[in-house]
């Protein structure tokens, strides 16, 4: 008896998944990092939030110690975030829809463009 086999090939090849660099800022006023936008953040606890109001913009700075207008960063396993409502509303930057951006490294700051 004689057979006549076929090597199995797979017929659909998985991509591996690239993942975009992204920041969010959300209607609720948090500022949140996805895992690789969270690198940018160098694992620091607190940042130093300042703002662009021409260029509808804000930069986020990290810091290693808590001074007085620091904002800690909550670190999870899909990134971190920043609670930063009341700073969104005073400089009237709060979305009106949740936006997604991806940061610029700009000097020492993280700028995110609203």
């Amino acid at each position: 008896m004689e057979f006549n086999f076929k090597t199995y090939e797979l017929k659909k090849r998985t991509i591996a998944k690239q993942v975009k660099t992204e920041v969010e800022v959300k209607t609720n006023g948090r500022i949140v990092f996805n895992k690789s936008a969270a690198a940018l953040l160098e694992n620091k606890p607190y940042c130093m939030l300042a703002h662009d109001k021409e260029n509808k913009a804000i930069g986020i700075l990290p810091a290693e110690n808590k001074e007085l207008n620091a904002f800690a960063i909550r670190h999870t396993n899909r990134g971190a975030y920043v609670g930063a409502k009341k700073f969104l509303k005073d400089t009237g930057l709060l979305p009106s829809a949740n936006v997604t951006q991806t940061p610029i490294k700009a000097g020492e700051y993280i700028a995110v463009k609203l």
